[in-house]
């Protein structure tokens, strides 16, 4: 075989060369994704180029640019499955004991300060989320608290993070044995106004209710699919004060697509479920879309399904592997993150034109 050698002139490879530097750049810039050495759950989207995440190995980062580029440090070992952003700091949750809670300006993610330390036997938190910019939920399985009663161990805060108070057992239900949180997605609390939900599972799978931002509780039954150890709901999420959506299933049975799913137009006293044995099955992560509140988004290690009707008819996406997933608040772009990777999607291209097939 010949082989034919070709010699250009350093002119042309110059201009192929920043021909190719564009072109990777116009890729990067529409697709938005970046590898990481790190097992990604939790995400927070401020707007739609900016975005931070926590994971494995203290990983946390912060993007401006849609993600082209991160600014990424670790907080040492530890993972944190919990993330917000709260006047223009990061704060993230561990999942492992003792419980931290850090916060550090997106400026400056290597300055931090550990605002909460729980150092009590089996204390570490599942997920975090914010009412506004001062009031905040943070939550973890059940613990004694100081007077030796046990129940979930939730904490609150009204000052952006910056102090936390555990909210006392005799604010909240009774625990059942074998009832817990998964720290799947950072998807196990909703709030709205000044509501928030809190979903668990296993053995009991129930939704908490607090309608003063964490203060009192009680607990209502679901009809999900539960008494096993990785049974039951996985996430919450709520799109007004009435209306809200729980989703998980069996996490060792995820094909299983029946008693996973359920709707709730009454707060959250009761639930019906839906899309019976003709949806997804075990998802992780559940969304609804913030400007076309019929449309939800459901996402898990086994795809991602799109409903265009508060969860009664679904449509299979994609078979991609994520864990979480969060709409821009415009809309427009979907933020995912999964196994060593975050991406942000247009909408139009990847949802929306699979839809019309």
């Amino acid at each position: 075989m010949q082989i034919i050698q070709t010699s250009y002139p350093k002119h042309i490879l110059s201009m192929r060369m920043i021909s190719f530097a564009l072109l990777t750049m116009v890729l990067n810039s529409l697709l938005g994704q970046t590898s990481f050495n790190s097992s990604i759950r939790a995400l927070h989207v401020i707007d739609s180029s900016k975005a931070v995440f926590s994971g494995s190995g203290g990983l946390v980062g912060y993007t401006e640019d849609g993600g082209v580029s991160w600014d990424t440090t670790r907080w040492g070992t530890r993972s944190y499955r919990a993330c917000s952003v709260v006047n223009k700091h990061l704060i993230a949750a561990s999942i492992e004991s003792p419980g931290l809670v850090i916060k550090a300006p997106l400026t400056s993610l290597s300055s931090t300060t550990t605002t909460l330390e729980v150092t009590d036997e089996g204390s570490f938190f599942d997920s975090m989320q914010f009412f506004d910019a001062e009031n905040g939920v943070v939550m973890g399985d059940a613990t004694p608290d100081k007077q030796g009663d046990l129940c979930l161990s939730i904490y609150i805060t009204s000052d952006s993070g910056n102090h936390w108070e555990r909210v006392p057992c005799t604010n909240l239900p009774n625990p059942i044995k074998g009832e817990a949180a998964f720290a799947a997605s950072n998807g196990n609390i909703s709030c709205f106004a000044e509501s928030a939900w809190i979903a668990t599972g296993g053995i009991a799978s129930r939704i908490f209710h607090s309608s003063d931002k964490g203060a009192n509780w009680v607990a209502y039954d679901t009809p999900l699919i539960q008494g096993r150890e990785m049974t039951g709901a996985f996430c919450v999420d709520f799109k007004n004060e009435q209306e809200g959506l729980i989703m998980g299933g069996d996490w060792e049975d995820k094909s299983l697509n029946s008693g996973n799913l359920a709707y709730t137009s009454d707060g959250g006293k009761t639930w019906t479920l839906r899309s019976e044995g003709e949806g997804p099955g075990y998802r992780s992560c559940i969304v609804w879309h913030p400007i076309k509140i019929q449309e939800c988004i459901a996402i898990g290690s086994e795809g991602i399904d799109y409903s265009m009707d508060s969860g009664v008819n679904w449509r299979h996406i994609s078979d991609d592997a994520y864990y979480t997933g969060r709409f821009s608040p415009n809309g427009k772009f979907l933020w995912l993150a999964g196994h060593k990777t975050v991406q942000r999607v247009d909408l139009k291209n990847y949802i929306y034109s699979n839809l019309n097939k």
